[in-house]
């Protein structure tokens, strides 16, 4: 192996150290974040005029308007799944960078953790796709007290916790799913090139 490749495998295999770490650390936090707002959820109404603002799909609620087991059953529901899933997404980046760090990079671990990543965060995206219909057929069906919401349109997003553009995780999970199988016909070129070796070496 050249010189120049033993170094930059050496880079992969210190940015896979430090970035394991992050993404382990992430992932608690989010997972403690969640559990703050299911805290903030139950005992709701709390903090009146202010506190955080939680995005379920087309409506946002407010910390003074969590109040009856409907609205507070629903934002429990989109909140765990939504912060499950990306606390799930940080987890299985903690495992492909942990690959990195062992050295493993066109192996099968590392492709099927990326793979991963990516169908989760696609699974993020059409959840966000979902989510406003249902969320506005709740309240429709009087599920959800429509007092008790304000519609997105009303409010600066920025002010809520929501999750990122639809189409922005569509395009970010098509990418990295791409990623995933170019590494894994990467992988599988390698492997049998290694074989034609092999055997060229037998025959000899």
């Amino acid at each position: 192996m050249r010189s120049e490749t033993e170094a930059k495998i050496r880079n992969v295999r210190k940015f896979g150290r430090y970035a394991r770490a992050i993404a382990a650390v992430s992932a608690a936090l989010v997972l403690l974040f969640m559990v703050f707002i299911w805290g903030a959820i139950l005992a709701g109404p709390w903090a009146p005029g202010g506190g955080p603002k939680i995005g379920i799909g087309a409506y946002i609620v407010t910390g003074d308007h969590l109040l009856g087991a409907p609205i507070k059953a629903w934002s429990l529901i989109v909140v765990t799944v939504m912060l499950g899933i990306t606390a799930w997404i940080l987890f299985q980046l903690h495992l492909l960078f942990n690959e990195l760090a062992v050295g493993s990079i066109y192996a099968k671990p590392t492709v099927w953790h990326l793979r991963q990543v990516g169908l989760w965060s696609m699974a993020a995206a059409v959840i966000q796709l979902i989510l406003p219909p249902l969320s506005f057929a709740l309240a429709e069906i009087g599920y959800l007290d429509r007092a008790l919401l304000t519609a997105v349109d009303s409010e600066r997003r920025g002010n809520a916790l929501s999750f990122g553009p639809v189409f922005g995780g569509f395009i970010t999970a098509s990418m990295i799913l791409l990623a995933s199988w170019i590494m894994d016909v990467g992988r599988e070129t390698a492997e049998d090139a290694e074989a034609m070796r092999r055997e060229a070496d037998l025959v000899i």
